[in-house]
């Protein structure tokens, strides 16, 4: 498995993406997480009953995506969203 910059790297040289560092960061960690897993976006949509869109956003670090439906993603990866001060 490559390091998250190679990730990042391979992301981001095809694909358009948004600009908030922290959605980025959220992304990349989901996107980290899949392949760790050995998933394909399709199969995370459809264990997270979402369309592999919203998965592909997500990893882009696109905005736009309901906090339910990134919760849902984030569960069938074992992860999830808290909130901590800065």
């Amino acid at each position: 498995m490559s390091d998250i910059s190679d990730i990042q790297t391979k992301r981001r040289s095809h694909a358009s993406t948004g600009n908030d560092p922290a959605l980025l960061s959220l992304g990349d960690h989901i996107r980290h997480t899949r392949l760790a897993n050995g998933m394909t976006q399709e199969e995370l949509a459809l264990v997270s009953g979402v369309g592999r869109e919203l998965v592909i956003q997500l990893e882009n670090g696109k905005p736009g995506v309901t906090l339910g439906k990134a919760c849902r993603v984030l569960m069938a990866l074992g992860l999830q969203l808290t909130a901590q001060e800065r």
